[in-house]
């Protein structure tokens, strides 16, 4: 089992195998170990901002809590006063006698905790005894006072104090009804007459307090009646103000988060308590933040990890492909060194190794050539039989083509004076019979197959024109005899014959990257695709044909010659033929111009 397993793995391409770990081990790990920790930071913001909140609730509350406290010490204070209840609870006689005690002692009696507790609005102590005068602190408890909310309030509740939230007007022009939230205490057994304490709380105090908090909360202040007495978002407009707005009736996003506390613990804020209204807007910022940094991060990983591995896969991958590549050459019997920077890792060990293996096999191999000296003699020979039998076959094709020509011409305009076209037909033989050696020079080919294409030129008169572009430094370059001389006549007999206007070839030799080449271009009547590839089948067969002889026969020494060569035929109908070849630039040889042109 465990065998096959390492047999199936060893069967995956080593670019899936570098894929699996890149997914298995890198990128899966990166993206997984990202998300859960963004998760987990995610967790934590949320859990600090929640916790935020409810620290921002509770500061609210204490300060809250502490102003209404204030006011109910202020009540202590107020109720303990007995030379102020004294004086409130005397019977006078008339209003000037009120006013002498007010003025030596109710004046400003209350208005000093006025002004030491600034979130105090108010201070009016309601009592019970008609011979006092309206005015100041003290006020006359009479019909109007006992039809109003907070007095019904205080009368109904089985509480000495009570804090209060109600609807009342301002007692000053312009009148407007404003919200009033008050501490009220009732002091019965004091003194002889009924006795209310009203402080009213400063609503701007309160407000403040809340809107200090909005960067976290909106706060509402809600009563008993889960009335909202105060809120952060300014729900009131105390210009239309008719009643209190209910806490379950404000409309509320989906995603806010709603934290609620008691004011206090004291019997007269039961029922008080303090609204939250979280906007989870900040911590959806707050993650978002944290995204914008997890994201960033993660990608710099991936990208920096992923360029990492295809460095790596690229190293072992572009080295196994050379490796694999010269190891199929091996059965071609080609012993190329691969030539690389192999490297230090196991792999350039490998390449060093094949280097070393393929030298000693090249060696071995030639050592084995040359006890067969003499078997290759003998082939040499055979293939010096194949040439000079082609060789054989391509001259008498020539002379006969040439006398051809020279027959239809004198018969067709009368001519009696041949004596040019003798004088380059003697030249074209001598040089055929001078000929001894399979390879000559450039210049050597040029001016015999210049010398036929004046013959074939005397054929056409003005219907035939040529050109040679061949550079002088490739005069001295070897090239197999005869290898031009059928192409420039394959071109005059197939090309330009068969046209009715003037008549062009080209003769273009020069060196490339890959080796000489050799082009013979004529504006002749072309060929159609078809006709084209089966000439390319019939030169390149390896069977006897009685067609194409003369270029047929150039393939053929080429390729004995030089091995593969790359020979080509371009041609395209009523545009022309371009028949061209290359001799590889490993097997370029040079030799001498010694050009023998006596008549």
């Amino acid at each position: 089992m465990k065998n096959r397993f390492f047999n199936k793995v060893n069967d995956i391409p080593l670019n899936f195998k570098f894929l699996i770990i890149y997914l298995v081990c890198l990128l899966i790990p990166i993206l997984v170990i990202n998300a859960v920790f963004f998760e987990r930071f995610a967790k934590i913001v949320d859990e600090r901002e929640q916790n935020n909140y409810r620290i921002s609730l509770e500061r609210a509350r204490a300060d809250i809590e502490s102003v209404i406290e204030g006011c109910i010490a202020v009540s202590h204070s107020i109720s303990t006063d007995n030379v102020l209840y004294n004086v409130l609870d005397k019977s006078y006689e008339s209003h000037k006698e009120y006013y002498e005690s007010y003025d030596s002692v109710l004046r400003n009696r209350l208005n000093t905790y006025s002004d030491v507790y600034n979130y105090i609005n108010g201070l009016k102590l309601y009592v019970d005894n008609p011979t006092i005068s309206n005015g100041g602190n003290y006020y006359y408890i009479d019909d109007a006072i006992k039809g109003s909310d907070w007095y019904r309030a205080i009368e109904s509740s089985q509480q000495r104090i009570l804090v209060q939230a109600y609807i009342w007007y301002t007692g000053s022009l312009p009148i407007r009804q404003i919200p009033f939230l008050s501490v009220l205490r009732e002091d019965p057994e004091v003194g002889n007459n009924e006795k209310i304490l009203k402080i009213d709380i400063n609503m701007d105090w309160i407000s403040r307090i809340m809107k200090r908090e909005t960067e976290y909360l909106n706060l509402y202040l809600v009563d008993p009646d889960n009335n909202i007495v105060c809120s952060s978002a300014n729900l009131y407009d105390f210009n239309r103000v008719q009643d209190f707005i209910r806490i379950d009736s404000v409309s509320l996003d989906e995603d806010t988060l709603v934290l609620e506390t008691a004011v206090g613990t004291a019997g007269y804020l039961s029922g008080w308590k303090l609204v939250g209204a979280a906007n989870m807007e900040r911590v959806s910022n707050a993650t978002q933040d944290t995204l914008k940094l997890v994201l960033p991060l993660a990608g710099a990983c991936i990208l920096f990890s992923t360029f990492l591995i295809l460095v790596i896969v690229r190293s072992y991958n572009y080295r196994l492909k050379k490796l694999s590549k010269h190891l199929l050459r091996l059965n071609d019997g080609r012993f190329d060194l691969i030539e690389i920077n192999e490297g230090k890792d196991e792999i350039g060990d490998v390449i060093k190794n094949f280097n070393v293996m393929t030298v000693k096999i090249d060696t071995l191999i030639n050592d084995v050539y040359k006890l067969e000296l003499q078997k290759k003699n003998l082939d040499l020979e055979r293939v010096r039989a194949e040439l000079n039998y082609l060789q054989s076959q391509m001259n008498p094709h020539f002379l006969f083509n040439t006398l051809n020509a020279l027959l239809v011409v004198s018969v067709k305009r009368n001519y009696t004076d041949i004596a040019d076209v003798l004088k380059y037909l003697s030249k074209t033989l001598r040089r055929l019979l001078s000929w001894k050696d399979d390879l000559v020079t450039v210049e050597e080919e040029i001016l015999f197959t210049e010398m036929f294409l004046k013959i074939e030129k005397f054929r056409f008169t003005d219907k035939f024109e040529y050109r040679i572009d061949a550079d002088q430094s490739l005069m001295s370059y070897l090239i197999p005899k005869l290898s031009l001389q059928p192409l420039v006549e394959n071109a005059c007999v197939h090309g330009i014959q068969a046209i009715k206007g003037a008549g062009l070839i080209e003769i273009g030799i020069s060196v490339h990257a890959d080796g000489l080449r050799v082009r013979v271009k004529d504006n002749g009547k072309g060929m159609d695709p078809e006709k084209r590839d089966e000439l390319i089948r019939n030169i390149k067969s390896e069977a006897e044909i009685s067609t194409n002889i003369g270029i047929r026969n150039v393939y053929r020494r080429l390729r004995l010659y030089y091995g593969e060569v790359f020979f080509e035929i371009e041609s395209c109908m009523d545009e022309g033929t371009t028949v061209s070849f290359t001799i590889p630039a490993t097997k370029l040889q040079k030799g001498q111009n010694s050009v023998t042109t006596g008549g």
